[in-house]
């Protein structure tokens, strides 16, 4: 029977082609639903509600990753830095795209506010990081399938170097392959990131399209709306309320 089984595929090569292709997607899926469980369930019900606070004793300060947008994302993501604790996120860095010049600048009045604040010398601790940006305004959405890819390449050094607890983003595309490449590492367990979500308070009634793409992918642990209408629309959001 085996012999005869044999000869039908040596004679067949077309045939051996489709019985190893199909073996090994099914192994592929496998293995990534596993991989996919396994984050969700690490993931579930680990991440404080709205209503309580976290605090870090001296020994356990996390590291905090921002992405910085331009415009008014770049506005409404220094206004929520500036409300962080400088204690408890004591190692901070930022991603700004290669474009955004006023970026850096943003960052650094954030950081001298920061300082202000910290009674923690090490709380002093952070880095500006620069990734091309995946598409920029007026691009073609054919050409920013290239960029976006070569975004994400270039992210994988500066999310591995970083190893953040939190990744915080606030709706531009530059955040996009930032959060593809943590949520990645974190699926096959190379680094243990919790990715939250901000939207921008112009979406009053629908989420951006980044925001989107990481709710129904599921990418973002925690996503927080500045209007209450979005958690009818979307049940997994959380709400935030207007930053200031």
């Amino acid at each position: 029977m085996f012999d005869a089984l044999a000869d039908a595929l040596s004679s067949s090569p077309t045939a051996v082609a489709i019985i190893f292709g199909t073996i090994f997607v099914f192994v592929v899926i496998n293995v990534f639903l596993t991989l996919f469980i396994a984050h969700t369930m690490r993931h579930a019900g680990d991440w404080p509600g709205l209503g309580q606070t976290v605090t870090a004793g001296a020994a356990d300060p996390l590291r905090l990753c921002a992405v910085i947008g331009s415009g008014g994302h770049t506005t409404e993501m220094t206004n929520l830095l500036k409300t962080l604790s400088p204690d408890l996120f004591a190692n901070r860095t930022y991603i700004v795209a290669e474009t955004d010049k006023m970026g850096i600048d943003k960052v650094m009045a954030v950081e001298k506010e920061i300082h202000s604040r910290s009674s923690n010398p090490d709380s002093d601790k952070f880095t500006v990081e620069t990734i091309p940006r995946s598409r920029e305004v007026g691009q073609s959405y054919v050409s920013s399938i290239f960029t976006t890819i070569w975004a994400s390449l270039a992210s994988v050094k500066t999310v591995w170097s970083a190893n953040p607890d939190v990744l915080l983003v606030n709706g531009p595309g530059t955040c996009l392959p930032v959060c593809v490449i943590a949520y990645f590492l974190d699926l096959i367990r190379l680094r243990n990131t919790r990715i939250v979500f901000v939207e921008s308070v112009c979406r009053v009634k629908s989420l951006s399209l980044t925001g989107k793409i990481l709710y129904k992918l599921r990418l973002a642990d925690v996503i927080l709306v500045q209007w209450k209408d979005l958690c009818k629309l979307y049940p997994r959001v959380d709400y935030l309320g207007v930053l200031n």
